[in-house]
């Protein structure tokens, strides 16, 4: 098994919430993206079989803006 890459960061989403946002990437092409938004106890998240890499952090926000649009308002 490879190493991960993980990185973490809050953002204020366009809606004015406070959005957690976590990206792992593994050496075989696996990305997996999680959001939560503060003071909710669902995480949304999101596995990547066969991601471009690397991502940026303004590139998993999109990918959630698509997938749940919910995260950004």
């Amino acid at each position: 098994k490879g190493d991960a890459m993980k990185d973490e960061w809050t953002t204020v989403s366009s809606g004015g919430r406070f959005v957690k946002f976590t990206y792992l990437e593994f050496s075989e092409g696996l990305a997996f993206l999680t959001a939560q938004i503060a003071g909710h106890k669902v995480v949304y998240s999101i596995v990547l079989p066969h991601a471009e890499q690397p991502f940026s952090r303004r590139s998993v926000e999109r990918q959630f803006d698509y997938e749940f649009p919910t995260t950004s308002n």
